[in-house]
C-alpha cells in the first residue's frame, strides 16, 4: 500500500510549481489548511474504522485491496488534475474514504491498545519530521531520489521474500517506517516551495496524508506482533 508522495510523480510536481491560480493564501494560512485537511482525512479514517468493520469483516482481502486501489488511484487523479480547489477537495475526500475502507478491514483483530499506541507514535513521528524539515529543509529536499530508490528496494525485497518465498521479514516494517518518515520531511519541505494556493495545499496534504497512513499501518503491525 506504499502510495504516497511517490505517487505524486515529477510531472505533477512541476505542474504544481506553475499553479498560481485560485485562492491565494499566506504561508501560515497555507500550512494551516494542510493541517486542517490532514485532521479531516484522519477523522474520516477514524469514523470508518469504528463503524465499518462489521460490514467489511467478511469480505475477501483481495476485494478490499482492489477497491482501495481503484478508489485511491481515481481520487489521486482527481486531486491533481482538477481545475479548481473544490473538485480537488472532493478528490481528497475520496482518498480519505478509500484509505478508511482499507483501514476498516486491516485493523480488525488488533487490540485497542495497539491501535492507540500506533496512532500516538505516528503523531510523534509526523510532528517531529515536520519540525526537523522546517529547520533543515535543504537536507530533506536532497533526499528525494534516495527515498524513492529505498522505497522501490523495500518493495522488491518484500515481494521476493513474502510472495515468492513466503518469508516474514519483521524488520521490513521498521525500514518502511523510516523511509516514510523521510518522505514526510521531504513532502513538507517541498510544500513550502510551491505557490501558496488552496489547490496546492490540497495536493500537498494528499502527499503527506498517504505518508501518515503507511507509517500508521506499519506501526500497527509492529506493535500488534507484541500483543
Amino acid at each position: 500500500m506504499e502510495n504516497t508522495g511517490f505517487m505524486d510523480n515529477t510531472s505533477f510536481k512541476k505542474k504544481r510549481m506553475l499553479n498560481t491560480e485560485g485562492t491565494k493564501l499566506s504561508a501560515n494560512g497555507f500550512n494551516g489548511v494542510i493541517g486542517l485537511l490532514l485532521a479531516f482525512g484522519l477523522g474520516i479514517n477514524a469514523l470508518m474504522a469504528i463503524f465499518l468493520p462489521p460490514l467489511v469483516a467478511g469480505l475477501n482481502p483481495w476485494i478490499v485491496l482492489g477497491t482501495y486501489l481503484v478508489g485511491s488511484i481515481a481520487s489521486t487523479l482527481v486531486i491533481h488534475h482538477a481545475k479548481t480547489a473544490v473538485v480537488s477537495f472532493a478528490g481528497f475526500t475520496g482518498l480519505a474514504c478509500s484509505t478508511g475502507f482499507l483501514l476498516s478491514s486491516f485493523l480488525v483483530g488488533f487490540s485497542g491498545a495497539t491501535i492507540y499506541t500506533a496512532f500516538l507514535s505516528t503523531g510523534i513521528i509526523v510532528v517531529s519530521m515536520m519540525l526537523l524539515s522546517t529547520i533543515f529543509p535543504k537536507f530533506f529536499l536532497g533526499l528525494g531520489r534516495v527515498l524513492i530508490f529505498a522505497l522501490l528496494g523495500s518493495l522488491l525485497v518484500e515481494f521476493v521474500a513474502g510472495l515468492i518465498f513466503g518469508l516474514n521479514l519483521v524488520y521490513m516494517d521498521y525500514i518502511v517506517v523510516v523511509i516514510f518518515a523521510g518522505f514526510i520531511g521531504f513532502d513538507w519541505a517541498k510544500a513550502q516551495m510551491y505557490p501558496k494556493t488552496a489547490k496546492n495545499a490540497i495536493e500537498c496534504s494528499a502527499d503527506i496524508f498517504m505518508d501518515i497512513i503507511v507509517i500508521f499501518m506499519r506501526l500497527v503491525s509492529i506493535f500488534g506482533k507484541k500483543d
